[in-house]
């Protein structure tokens, strides 16, 4: 008996293992901005946000993004951040230029408050403003291939498109107080989490697998 719960807790380390390795460079959108108000009375430029739910950091170096049209001809390349590190949010702004970035980004953080340690990266391009309509997102790596897409409905202003960590799905509008949504401080105020890092599903599945060989163990022994 206890040959057999020693081989079932083996059993579930080694799909721990496996699922972490699996889980390794694991990017993700986990969230995007396409109707925040017009800028000129108070909103900001379109954004979109990039987690990291791997177990190691990742280089993207060379990284194209692109909207719906999903085409590494039309993408731009991903300003001011190298590396995502496991477990981190990145906020990626669109601006009107690269020399306008510095600016804009002062801008989107005094807009949503006290986000100062949230990276933010930016992208410019024409063409690449994410639609109120509805749109898409596209992630190419340094050697053009595309790596992941998400798409979003019309949206509603002043919400941004969110992920819920609980069904590892993308496209809900933001709630504030839901998976790290809060209320800007801008005064055309916004809902939504720049920064805020999902708990990935993945490790509650982790969690779940061993505790299930736990109990194993313990009707094994009884």
């Amino acid at each position: 008996m206890k040959h057999i719960a020693h081989s079932l807790l083996r059993a579930a380390f080694v799909a721990v293992v496996a699922t972490a390795a699996t889980a390794q460079a694991q990017l993700r959108f986990t969230e995007a901005m396409s109707s925040s108000g017009p800028p000129q009375i108070g909103g900001t430029l379109d954004w979109f946000e990039l987690t990291n739910l791997g177990s190691g950091a990742v280089d993207i170096t060379g990284y194209k993004f692109d909207d719906g049209s999903y085409n590494i001809n039309f993408a731009a390349s991903l300003q001011g951040v190298s590396s995502i590190a496991a477990g981190q949010s990145v906020v990626f702004l669109e601006t009107v230029s690269s020399a306008s970035a510095s600016a804009a980004i002062a801008a989107f953080r005094t807009f949503w408050g006290n986000i100062d340690s949230v990276v933010i990266g930016s992208y410019s391009g024409n063409g690449l403003s994410l639609s109120s309509g509805g749109d898409g997102l596209s992630l190419f790596d340094a050697g053009g291939s595309e790596l992941m897409r998400a798409e979003f409905g019309a949206a509603t202003t002043g919400f941004s498109f969110g992920f819920d960590p609980t069904t590892s799905t993308f496209g809900a509008l933001s709630a504030n107080g839901s998976f790290g949504g809060f209320t800007s401080a801008g005064s055309l105020t916004n809902v939504g989490s720049p920064g805020a890092i999902p708990e990935p599903s993945t490790y509650a599945a982790l969690v779940g697998a061993l505790a299930l060989a736990g109990v194993a163990l313990r009707r094994r022994r009884a």
